[in-house]
C-alpha cells in the first residue's frame, strides 16, 4: 500500500438541461445604504479596456513585508518571478462584528477579471497597471462598521459588491448590488437579508462569474482568529439573485479559492468529493491517508487536487502521480503544474505517468514578496488571474 491517496473518479450520468435545481427567491431589497467614504486617487479614471491587457497566468500574493498596515499585492509567474508588484493597503480584518469582541470575516479585496486584477483600499477600487502603477476605477461603501467585498466580471463591464453593515447592535445587514464597472450605471440592488448577531450569522463573499452568473461563498459572518472558509457555495442570477446552483457538501473542508472546474469537498481521511458550477457531483476521490486539511483546492482545469495542512499533499485525478510538500503551505493554483505558497512557487510534474509518487520542488520568491519574520501571518494568497471561472 503506497503512501498516497488512492483515487476513484465516479463520472456521474449527465442531468438533462431542463432539469436544474429550484431557483430561490431573493429578499426584498433594503431601502436604505451605507454611504461610501472619501478615497484619494491616485490617477483619473480609465476605461479598462483603453490599457493594455494581462496575459499568461498569475498567483495573487499580498504581502506586508514590516510591520507597516501597507503591504504590495503580487502578480506571480508560474516560475516564481513577479509580473506586477503594486503598494497596497489593507488591515485585514478591519471591523468589528459584535461588541468588538470578534471581526467580520472578509477575504483579501481582490478581483480578477480576464485582462485586469482589481483591488480594494477603503472605498477606492483600483486596478493594477504593470509593473507597478496602480488607477482608480470606482468606489464602493466603506465605514468604520461597513465592509464591502467586490467581483469584477470577466469582460470588466460589471461589478458585483457585498457590502456588510454591522452598525446595529444587534443585526447584521448584508447587501449585494450589480452596477458598471465604470460610471456606477445601470445599479441594481439585487438581495439584502438581515441576521441577529446571536448564534451563527452568516454572510456572502463574491468570489467570481460563471457563465454570467455570480460565484458567491457563504461563510462565518464573525470570527476569532483567522480567516474561514466557505459552508457553501451558491451561484446566482446578477439580475434578480435567484439561485441556479448550491453545493454544500457535509462533514468536509471545503475549497477556499474557486477554479474554472469547480471545487472540492474534503474530509480528513482523504474522501474529496468534487463539483462542477451546475451543483453536479462529478467525481469522488478516497480513501486515503488521514491528515488535517486547512484548505484544498481544484487546479484551474480541474486535473488535480491540493489538500493543505501541516504539509502539501497533490494529487492529479485519473488516478496520476501525487507528492508530499512538507516545507511549504500551497494557498493556490497559478496553472495546471504550478502552485502559490505565500513564500514560493511550487512545481508539481502533474505529466508523470502512472500513480506515482514524484517530487515537487519550490523555489523562494524574491525577497521583495517575502514578510518581514515578525509579521508571518500578513502574506496571504489573494486568487488567481485569469478570474473567469
Amino acid at each position: 500500500m503506497r503512501g498516497t491517496i488512492a483515487i476513484l473518479i465516479a463520472m456521474l450520468v449527465t442531468v438533462s438541461c431542463g432539469s436544474g435545481p429550484t431557483a430561490s427567491r431573493p429578499s426584498p431589497v433594503a431601502t436604505t445604504s451605507p454611504t461610501a467614504s472619501a478615497s484619494a486617487s491616485p490617477t483619473a479614471r480609465p476605461d479598462p479596456s483603453s490599457l493594455p491587457k494581462l496575459a499568461g497566468a498569475y498567483g495573487l500574493l499580498y504581502s506586508r513585508p514590516n510591520v507597516d498596515p501597507r503591504g504590495l499585492l503580487h502578480l506571480v509567474k508560474a516560475d516564481g518571478t513577479l509580473a506586477a508588484s503594486v503598494s497596497m493597503l489593507w488591515g485585514g480584518q478591519s471591523i468589528s462584528c459584535r461588541a468588538s469582541t470578534d471581526a467580520v470575516n472578509i477575504p483579501p479585496p481582490v478581483s480578477a477579471s480576464d485582462g485586469h486584477v482589481y483591488f480594494r483600499e477603503g472605498a477606492a477600487i483600483r486596478m493594477v497597471v504593470a509593473p507597478s502603477t496602480k488607477v482608480d476605477v470606482t468606489t464602493v461603501p466603506d465605514s468604520p462598521s461597513v465592509i464591502s467585498m467586490f467581483s469584477v466580471r470577466p469582460d470588466d463591464q460589471k461589478i458585483a459588491v457585498v457590502v456588510v453593515d454591522t452598525s446595529s447592535p444587534t443585526t447584521i445587514t448584508t447587501r449585494l448590488y450589480v452596477e458598471d464597472l465604470l460610471g456606477g450605471g445601470h445599479h441594481a440592488d439585487i438581495y439584502t437579508t438581515s441576521t441577529p448577531k446571536s448564534g451563527t450569522p452568516t454572510i456572502l463573499w463574491p468570489m467570481g462569474w460563471h457563465q454570467g452568473n455570480l460565484v458567491l461563498a457563504v461563510v462565518p459572518a464573525c470570527i476569532f482568529g483567522p480567516r474561514e472558509g466557505p459552508t457553501e457555495w451558491h451561484v446566482s442570477s446578477p439580475v434578480t439573485a435567484n439561485r441556479v446552483a448550491t453545493i454544500k457538501g457535509s462533514n468536509c473542508q471545503r475549497s477556499v479559492w474557486p477554479s474554472p472546474a469547480g471545487v472540492a469537498c474534503a474530509q480528513g481521511l482523504g474522501p474529496t468529493t468534487l463539483y462542477d458550477w451546475t451543483g453536479k457531483v462529478v467525481g469522488d476521490t478516497g480513501p486515503g491517508i488521514a491528515f488535517t486539511i486547512s484548505d484544498t483546492g481544484l487546479s484551474p482545469a480541474g486535473q488535480s487536487i491540493y489538500f493543505q495542512g501541516a504539509a502539501t499533499r497533490i494529487v492529479q485525478l485519473g488516478p496520476g502521480p501525487y507528492a508530499t510538500v512538507d516545507s511549504y503551505a500551497a494557498c493556490g493554483w497559478i496553472d495546471e503544474d504550478h502552485l502559490l505558497a505565500t513564500s514560493a512557487v511550487i512545481t508539481f510534474p502533474a505529466e508523470t505517468a502512472g500513480n506515482v509518487h514524484v517530487t515537487a520542488t519550490a523555489k523562494a520568491l524574491p525577497q521583495s514578496a517575502l514578510p518581514d519574520p515578525s509579521t508571518p501571518l500578513s502574506s496571504t494568497c489573494a486568487g488567481r488571474f485569469p478570474g473567469s471561472l
